[in-house]
């Protein structure tokens, strides 16, 4: 679409459309791997949409988190037309082209597949010149299944099969899981199943919350919310009570004004 500068001009406007149409609160784009050559069309695509977005819509983009993607992005050239980044600080590892079991969403150090972390992600947008109060910590809602492991460990041999890679937060066993202090990851080993699972529990929320207040980013994103639990076990919760509760959240209102909305003149 980018390649085409009609295609694109159309994009845009049938995107703005759309936001305008159904009431939403502003676009986020999740062109997540922009190829070595495309660089600067998605910093064209961004400008577009902020140039015909109304000033009260907000524009995010789902940023990526390996290196080999974050280079290909003129990010000082991109940070000019976003309202904040959601950093994808997941699916370090998993099943499907990892060599080793790794923790996928470990906040420190290197995750036993290889080197990537949350921390660092976060330093390489921030010395590309992005506030830290425009950065969004991602975290996931699910875990990343190993199968055919023979031991509860990172760095292990695995089988690889098609089927379940990924598993719902609110589906894992807890009563069979770790915690990894160091690197901030929980994971959990089924030694009949012979799964190793690597994921995020409720001490993770905590001190990614307190990682996020300490380099004073602007929050934390999870995909997807539907993999939560209800309570004191929720990762929603844990995240937010530790930055002081509901209170301490981002109280600006949705936008309830669709004057060129067809659809929804009715409801107003």
């Amino acid at each position: 679409m980018v390649s085409d500068s009609n295609k694109m001009d159309n994009f845009v406007t049938s995107a703005v459309q759309f936001v305008e149409e159904y009431g939403f609160d502003g676009i986020d784009i999740d062109w997540e791997f922009c190829g070595d050559h495309q660089g600067w069309k998605f910093v064209d695509l961004l400008k577009k949409l902020r140039q015909s977005l109304p000033s009260q819509y907000i524009l995010t983009i789902a940023a990526p988190g390996g290196q080999q993607n974050i280079q290909n992005l003129k990010i000082k050239e991109m940070d000019q037309y976003l309202t904040f980044w959601n950093l994808m600080c997941y699916d370090f590892s998993g099943q499907g082209w990892s060599t080793t079991t790794g923790y996928h969403s470990n906040l420190f150090g290197a995750n036993g597949d290889n080197d990537m972390n949350a921390a660092d992600i976060v330093q390489t947008y921030l010395q590309n010149g992005v506030s830290p109060s425009k950065l969004i910590l991602g975290q996931p809602m699910y875990g990343r299944v190993f199968s055919g492991v023979g031991s509860n460990s990172i760095s292990k041999k695995f089988a690889k099969q098609d089927g379940e890679d990924t598993m719902n937060y609110n589906e894992i066993n807890q009563e069979q899981s770790e915690f990894d202090h160091k690197k901030v990851s929980a994971y959990s080993y089924d030694p009949k199943t012979k799964k190793y699972i690597s994921y995020d529990n409720p001490q993770s929320a905590k001190v990614k919350s307190q990682f996020v207040k300490s380099k004073n980013l602007g929050g934390g994103m999870w995909w997807d919310s539907s993999g939560d639990k209800q309570g004191e076990d929720s990762l929603v919760y844990n995240f937010v009570n530790q930055l002081g509760g509901v209170d301490s959240l981002d109280n600006s209102e949705n936008n309830l004004s669709y004057p060129r909305s067809k659809y929804l003149k009715n409801l107003q």
